[in-house]
């Protein structure tokens, strides 16, 4: 007799079977979906660094009808349509009769030296007489102007050898020097910096300046000179570091700077500057460190007692871990960006939250241009009526669309991000004084991005926080409107002397600026 094959048995196992195969498949399918969206993601990213602008507009160009850059065909009809309403607004934006437009000359500034050159006629102008004149302005440029400096120190003797009352003989003192005994006169030293730090010259360029006006100088002694310098602008540094830690409100943030010193063979090291901006002052400074542990700001920031607005960047979190008397905010250019940067993955999802966004600062903006400026109790009324619900609806939106998207796709992640930080956002309606983004502190970070394009690296760790000093110096000067030029001779002049001992802060540009007036 035969085996009863049991059909419910196999049944049942063909069942579990498919349902472990489907689960497997759908596993599979997620994990493929997710390196999909990675590898999207990324090839987007290639692109809009190899094809696409700098600012982050990439869902103000998701346009309907807009092609993809990379489309090899377009439709017809698309085509069509665009060209019909291309010429549609070519032919509402002209105007009958118009005369063409002329390029309107620049005004040079009235500040500027007039040198006149009369030119008249030529041959015999004794029949004529003159009934006007044209004048035209030109700019002129001449070369670096260099002169020497002769310092004589005269020596007078007493006419009368017997009189006792009085020394015998008078010299001069020989005046205080930021380099003793030196080659360069101050203003010279401040044009090293000044072409250094803000023009980004490497020393050896400003070599080859001198050489064509027939001054060969060493690259060390160049070199030295600016150590001695900066070693001579410290206490003035020493006072801005301290004024901006005393401040209520601080915005930092950090980027690399190579160091020739302590890399391995071939390579620099990566340090890092860390900059701290107060707003409300308009001063700030920077710190070299040769890392980017949170070491660096927790020691910095002992002291600090207010708010610190920083990126989403962990390290600030951890240097501030039991620290109640410091709120941490976000910045909200950072979260945009994350949202920008996912619209080719999920343009509804993108769109919606930078619109919304958008909104927030569009009341900003409002306040900035406010005419007469708001007060700072105003200002803090309009955000919670106005900014908070934004804050609310968006977090809400966040939590209900998030389980419906992959982690780990771009508009997964810029969720996450956003969701991480988004808590600590609403203090900034609590305060009129603070702002919604660190975008102040990045623009002042862009001189040390230029000037790493330019010399490449430092040569010590100690140069690299030369460095740091005299960005921080100059970005102040920027941020108060003072000619660098004019503050650092005239300081140079004056931080020798001893009425000045103790007394540095005075020195600080803002200060500087207000002593001149």
């Amino acid at each position: 007799m035969g085996e009863v094959i049991d059909y419910k048995k196999l049944y049942e196992d063909s069942q579990r079977e498919k349902a472990v195969l489907e689960r497997n498949y759908a596993f599979e399918k997620n994990s493929w979906d997710q390196q999909r969206a990675e590898l999207m993601a990324s090839l987007d990213k290639l692109r809009r660094q190899l094809f696409g602008i700098s600012a982050d507009n990439r869902v103000k160009l998701a346009l309907p009808g807009q092609m993809e850059l990379f489309t090899l065909e377009a439709p017809v009809a698309v085509v069509e349509q665009a060209a019909e309403e291309l010429g549609k607004e070519i032919k509402a934006g002209q105007k009958e009769d118009k005369a063409p437009r002329t390029a309107k000359r620049m005004v040079l500034p009235a500040h500027l030296e007039r040198r006149e050159v009369i030119i008249d006629p030529q041959g015999d102008l004794s029949d004529y007489k003159l009934i006007g004149s044209e004048q035209t302005e030109v700019l002129v440029i001449e070369p670096i102007r260099m002169w020497v400096k002769c310092i004589i120190r005269r020596k007078w003797a007493l006419k009368d050898s017997h009189d006792v009352t009085k020394p015998g003989i008078l010299e001069a003192l020989a005046p205080s020097r930021t380099v003793k005994r030196g080659l360069f006169d101050e203003s010279v030293l401040a044009f090293l910096l000044i072409s250094k730090y803000i023009y980004h010259l490497p020393l050896y360029r400003i070599r080859q300046m001198f050489a064509r006006e027939g001054i060969p100088i060493s690259a060390s002694t160049l070199s030295d000179n600016v150590t001695v310098v900066c070693k001579a602008l410290q206490p003035i540094y020493n006072a801005l570091k301290k004024e901006v830690l005393g401040s209520l409100y601080l915005q930092s943030d950090e980027t690399t700077y190579k160091v020739l010193q302590g890399g391995k063979k071939g390579s620099c090291h990566n340090g890092y500057m860390w900059a701290f901006h107060s707003p409300p002052s308009g001063l700030l400074f920077f710190q070299y460190c040769n890392s980017r542990e949170h070491v660096h700001p927790k020691k910095m920031l002992q002291d600090f007692h207010g708010v610190l607005q920083t990126d989403g960047y962990p390290a600030y979190g951890t240097a501030l871990a039991g620290n109640e008397r410091v709120k941490q905010l976000f910045c909200m250019c950072h979260i945009r960006r994350k949202f920008d940067e996912s619209a080719d993955n999920d343009l509804p999802r993108a769109k919606h939250a930078v619109q919304e966004i958008a909104a927030m600062y569009a009341i900003e903006k409002h306040i900035r241009e406010a005419s007469p400026a708001m007060a700072e109790d105003a200002i803090v009324q309009l955000r919670l009526k106005e900014v908070k619900p934004i804050l609310e609806r968006m977090k809400l939106w966040m939590i209900a669309e998030y389980p419906k998207v992959l982690p780990k796709s771009p508009i997964g992640k810029a969720m996450a991000y956003a969701l991480k930080l988004w808590d600590n956002m609403h203090y900034y309606t609590l305060h009129g004084h603070l702002q919604l983004d660190t975008n102040s502190i990045e623009n002042a970070m862009r001189p040390i991005a230029l000037g790493r394009r330019n010399h490449l690296f430092s040569g010590t760790h100690d140069t690299a926080q030369n460095a740091a000093m005299v960005y921080s110096l100059f970005a102040t000067c920027k941020k108060h409107g003072v000619y660098p030029q004019n503050w650092i001779t005239d300081v140079l002049y004056k931080i020798n002397d001893p009425e000045y001992e103790g007394k540095y802060s005075d020195l600080m540009p803002q200060r500087w600026k207000n002593s001149q007036m």
